[in-house]
C-alpha cells in the first residue's frame, strides 16, 4: 500500500440537513484522497466499492485504501480517482440545484409533502426537468438501494448529484460517497463498546426518511427498471476484510464482518 505525498411520517428536519463531512479530503493530479475523520471510513469505502465489482452496479466510484503522510504522520485513508472528464464542467448536487431554480434547500422542499413516495416522486421530477436527465428516479432506487444494504445514513441533498457539462448538458454522477456505511463513526455515534443491536436501534436514514426500508419501499413502487443484483458472498466479505488485520482493530474488523452478515441475510432477495 503506496504512500502518498500530502496531504419516518413526522421526521425531523435536522436528519435531512446534518452532515457528518468531517472527513479532510483533498485532490492531487486528479486523484483524491480521503483520511479517516470519525472511524473507519476508508475501510467502508474501500470494501463496498470492491465489493460492487461483484454486482451489476456499473458507474461507482472505485476506492483503493491509502496511508496517507500529513506532516508526517501516517494517517489511514483511501484514494479514487477524480469522475470529472474533460467535457465536463461541475459537479452540482441536488441541493445546489433547488437552491438555484426554487429558491430553497431540497431538504425543505420535501417537508412539503407527509408520504414518502411524494417526496421521492418530488425530487425525482424536479431533477429530470431542471437537467434533461431521463429516468433520475432509477438512479435514486439504485442509490437507496445501496445505502439500505450498506446502511449508510449520510445520503443528505448534498450526496446525490449531477454532473454539468461545458456545453450545459448534464450527466449523472457515478454511485459515491459510502464512508459513513456500516456504523463507521466510531468517534461519535457508534462507538466500537456499543452492542451492534444498539447501532441498529440507532441508525437513521437520509434523505426521504429516516427508516431505510420506506425509502426503499418507495422506490420499489415508484421506479421499475432497476433491480440490484449482488453477486458477492459473505466470503468475499471476510476475504477484503482480511486485508486490514493489522490496519484497523480486530473489533472494527468483526464489527463489518457481522453487519454485511446481518445485512445480506436481510435483503437476501437482491442475491
Amino acid at each position: 500500500m503506496k504512500v502518498s505525498t500530502d496531504p419516518r411520517k413526522q421526521e425531523q428536519r435536522l436528519v435531512w440537513t446534518s452532515s457528518k463531512g468531517n472527513q479532510n479530503k483533498w485532490c492531487i493530479d486528479g486523484v483524491w484522497y480521503k483520511e479517516d475523520g470519525l472511524g473507519y471510513e476508508a475501510l467502508a469505502e474501500v470494501l463496498i466499492s470492491r465489493l460492487l465489482e461483484k454486482s451489476n452496479v456499473d458507474n461507482y466510484v472505485a476506492y483503493d485504501y491509502e496511508w496517507l503522510d500529513k506532516n508526517g504522520c501516517l494517517r489511514r485513508g483511501c484514494r479514487s480517482k477524480s469522475f470529472m472528464l474533460p467535457e465536463d464542467d461541475k459537479t452540482v448536487s441536488v441541493d445546489r440545484l433547488f437552491q438555484l431554480y426554487y429558491g430553497e434547500s431540497a431538504a425543505n422542499a420535501v417537508l412539503k409533502f407527509p408520504e414518502i413516495e411524494d417526496r421521492v416522486r418530488y425530487v425525482a421530477d424536479s431533477v429530470e426537468r431542471i437537467t434533461g436527465l431521463k429516468d433520475f428516479g432509477i438512479y435514486l432506487k439504485k442509490v437507496i438501494t445501496l445505502d439500505a444494504l450498506f446502511l449508510n445514513e449520510d445520503r443528505h441533498f448534498h450526496n446525490i448529484a449531477v454532473i454539468q457539462k461545458k456545453d450545459g448538458t448534464y450527466r449523472e454522477c457515478p454511485v459515491f460517497d459510502n464512508g459513513a456505511s456500516l456504523f463507521s463513526d466510531v468517534t461519535g455515534d457508534y462507538p466500537l463498546r456499543m452492542g451492534l443491536e444498539e447501532c441498529y436501534q440507532t441508525i437513521q436514514a437520509k434523505p426521504f426518511s429516516t427508516d431505510f426500508d420506506r425509502q426503499l419501499d418507495a422506490c420499489d413502487l415508484l421506479f421499475g427498471g432497476f433491480r440490484f443484483q449482488a453477486k458477492f458472498t459473505i466470503k468475499d466479505v471476510e476475504q477484503i476484510l482480511a486485508e486490514f488485520k493489522g490496519i484497523y482493530e480486530d473489533a472494527v474488523l468483526y464489527r463489518v464482518q457481522e453487519t454485511m452478515r446481518i445485512q445480506m441475510r436481510k435483503y437476501a432477495y437482491l442475491f
